[in-house]
């Protein structure tokens, strides 16, 4: 309606201008090529928004009025054509009246003009945001990035003419959307604004690009047994399912705040805190994303597995071990180690040592007390899920090997051969 309006009007002075006064071109006359257009406001400054609605929607008066028309032709009356222009702007710039225009005919001529207000004045700005779906935990990450959006909308709309937020209500939008894009690039907003003295502001923001749907928490490194950890695993887990419904790429950006937030769960864990337990956590976000926790002592290791073996001859197919070790120096530990079988119930106990060559092998060796058994062994990681065992007991001259795959926290399913046994499938129940 304003747009046709807007159009009627810029023909109708358009055809004021031209039919009104019939002076002849001057042979050495140059036609107008551009419009440059100066805004001012009586009372307090124009949100830089609607200044640039204001300036382009003179600039298309300005534009379709004067230029490629001989400049003379308007210098020569410049008091009709101004009053002309103003009340063509007049009609055009809603809840403003022109307090005062200036015309510098030339080639390119110069337009300013100063606008006063007219009508009741914005006084107020009520914004609220509607965060969709995201739960309480998801929305504090975000309203953290959006605690200066009323703000601004408050210094964008106040001191506006009501009248004129109708009209500008697209220059409130777009601008809001520009700051929010600023703050928030991983959101767009639609709005609604109610003007008045009181105006109000409801911004609906809607999550861009992929979305964060399910999450899941791994250990990567534990120097004491999960089962200990259980709780703070579960509430670390529990939290990082709030995350769903987010922009992964939000999540990227704040990838730090996120898993330093996961980070504290697990410290104010009992467990975790009265033992002094070190933990470092590590944020992947994704549609999946993932959570991995290094959980580690600085001195001793303590682990816990449970084996079953299928498709293995001999009564050694449950096995019970536990494993306690002491750090020397950064890369060496000492140990000790138990295996206890349920059926015939029998024990296998060991002394070693191994050494840690960072994350590309372990190598060592160890003494079985109850076979008077020699050991060296080998364990080689072949990224975070798979990994190569070997075993050489110097007694039987028996050479054991495994090739294992983490399924996840609690389980690794492994394939074992042994030159006196033969091949079977193991499952490791890591506790």
């Amino acid at each position: 309606m304003h747009s046709s309006l807007k159009q009627w009007m810029m023909r109708a002075g358009l055809f004021l201008l031209v039919s009104s006064f019939s002076f002849p071109p001057l042979a050495e006359a140059a036609p107008i090529r551009q419009v440059d257009v100066h805004v001012g406001v009586t009372q307090g400054d124009l949100p830089p928004a609607v200044e640039k609605r204001i300036v382009s929607s003179i600039s298309s008066i300005g534009n379709r009025i004067l230029v490629g028309k001989e400049e003379d032709l308007f210098r020569l009356n410049s008091g009709e054509y101004n009053k002309v222009l103003a009340d063509i702007i007049n009609r055009v710039v809603i809840g403003y009246v022109v307090s005062d225009l200036t015309v510098n005919y030339g080639s390119d001529t110069s337009l300013s003009v100063t606008l006063a207000p007219v009508g009741r004045m914005i006084q107020k700005v009520d914004t609220e945001i509607d965060y969709g779906n995201l739960s309480p935990e998801a929305r504090q990450y975000v309203e953290a990035e959006t605690k200066d959006i009323p703000g601004l909308m408050s210094n964008l709309l106040i001191g506006l003419p009501v009248d004129s937020v109708g009209w500008a209500e697209s220059v409130s939008q777009s601008a809001g959307r520009d700051m929010l894009h600023q703050l928030l690039p991983e959101f767009t907003a639609n709005f609604e604004v109610s003007s008045g003295e009181e105006t109000k502001v409801k911004i609906y923001l809607i999550p861009q690009g992929q979305i964060v749907r399910s999450s899941t928490v791994t250990f990567e490194k534990t120097t004491v047994p999960r089962l200990l950890m259980l709780k703070a695993s579960e509430e670390t887990e529990f939290a990082l399912e709030h995350l769903q419904g987010l922009p992964v790429d939000f999540v990227t950006r704040k990838q730090a705040d996120i898993s330093a937030e996961m980070n504290r769960i697990l410290q104010n864990d009992s467990f975790i805190k009265k033992y002094g337990i070190a933990t470092e956590t590590r944020l992947i976000p994704g549609e999946l994303t993932e959570l991995k926790i290094n959980a580690l002592t600085d001195h001793w290791i303590i682990r816990t597995e449970v084996w079953l073996d299928a498709g293995r001859d001999g009564n050694k197919n449950t096995t019970f071990e536990g494993m306690l070790g002491h750090y020397v120096g950064k890369r060496d530990t000492i140990f000790g180690e138990a295996r206890f079988y349920p059926g015939p119930m029998d024990w296998d106990i060991y002394g070693g040592w191994y050494h840690h060559f960072g994350s590309v092998m372990d190598v060592g060796y160890k003494y079985n007390f109850s076979n008077n058994e020699n050991h060296v062994f080998g364990v080689i990681p072949f990224g975070e899920q798979f990994a190569l065992r070997y075993d050489r007991n110097f007694k039987t001259r028996d050479n054991e090997f495994g090739f294992s795959y983490k399924i996840h926290n609690y389980m690794t399913l492994e394939y074992v051969y042994n030159d006196k046994d033969g091949k079977w499938l193991r499952i490791i129940a890591n506790l």
